[in-house]
């Protein structure tokens, strides 16, 4: 039996229905100021009701003080009409100055805003200048979201050759420490997108280093592979370790592989396979 990897299309996502996190930690420092006025807008927040447009005063006063963070609760206000009609266009306005101001995951929601069209008319360049904003500015989760965008591109046929330039982007942000990247990585080498070489070994590579990190998708794809010996050595007691793994965490690829083995190998294998997840699991600890 094979299996056919379980590979949506997928881009990151924005939760625009959040209140932001605090900006501020990855932005200059701010006046003191700005911390006593937005120490107001949240003790208005949290009045029964809120006070929504003393917070929003108190707010604009933190942000023109220099703070980010209230730069980004004012674009959430306007983006999720808290007291106001919705604004998408206000909305980005504050996102951009909370951007400017060091606060690069707001480029990110921009690049994300302008390219769907989220509350702002819909400006592929714009998005493209904002995800590069952030990028430049090294900040390692634009180069996973601006690769998705070049993947999902790829994939629906526009500039195919552009998958070399996500590929480097992954590569640096898996550098940077972000396991995601690895996700998109095996999917070039497994699916082949956009004419980006196939190469089981790599895709192997990558997978592994994705499971090994905890994602339940690639613990069911490194299952397939140990399963089916694409780019790792056959070997079905490893399979049914990293498919239970999988399966522990609800992923349905994992499952599925998991009842294959389990019906081909020995009740004393696949106890042997959850031991060996078991500890696994231990040392992630």
């Amino acid at each position: 039996m094979s299996f056919a990897f379980s590979v949506p299309q997928t881009a990151l996502a924005d939760d625009s229905s959040s209140a932001p996190a605090d900006a501020s930690r990855a932005a200059p420092l701010v006046p003191p100021e700005s911390v006593d006025a937005e120490s107001r807008a949240h003790a208005l927040m949290r009045q029964d009701p809120p006070d929504w447009t003393g917070a929003r005063a108190a707010f604009e006063e933190a942000a023109e003080a220099g703070s980010p963070s209230a730069m980004s609760y004012l674009g959430w206000i306007y983006e999720t009409g808290q007291g106001i009609p919705k604004s998408g266009e206000q909305a980005a306005h504050w996102y951009a100055r909370a951007a400017r101001a060091g606060a690069h995951q707001y480029a990110v929601k921009l690049g994300w805003m302008y390219l769907g069209g989220d509350g702002v008319r819909a400006d592929r360049a714009q998005a493209e200048t904002w995800f590069n904003s952030a990028i430049t500015a090294d900040y390692a989760p634009a180069r996973i979201a601006w690769a998705s965008v070049l993947i999902a591109d790829a994939q629906g046929g526009r500039d195919p050759e552009r998958v070399e330039e996500a590929r480097t982007l992954l590569e640096d942000a898996l550098a940077d420490g972000q396991s995601l990247a690895a996700y998109f990585l095996a999917r070039l080498y497994i699916e082949g997108i956009g004419g980006h070489p196939v190469d089981p070994d790599r895709a192997a590579h990558y997978t592994r280093i994705g499971a090994e990190n905890g994602d339940a998708r690639l613990q069911g794809w490194l299952a397939s592979m140990y399963y089916q010996g694409r780019g790792v050595p056959e070997d079905r007691m490893t399979a049914a370790m990293w498919a239970s793994l999988a399966a522990a965490e609800g992923d349905p690829f994992g499952e599925q592989i998991y009842l294959v083995l389990e019906a081909s190998l020995s009740p004393e294998e696949i106890a042997e396979a959850r031991r060996r997840a078991d500890t696994w699991a231990l040392t992630q600890h």
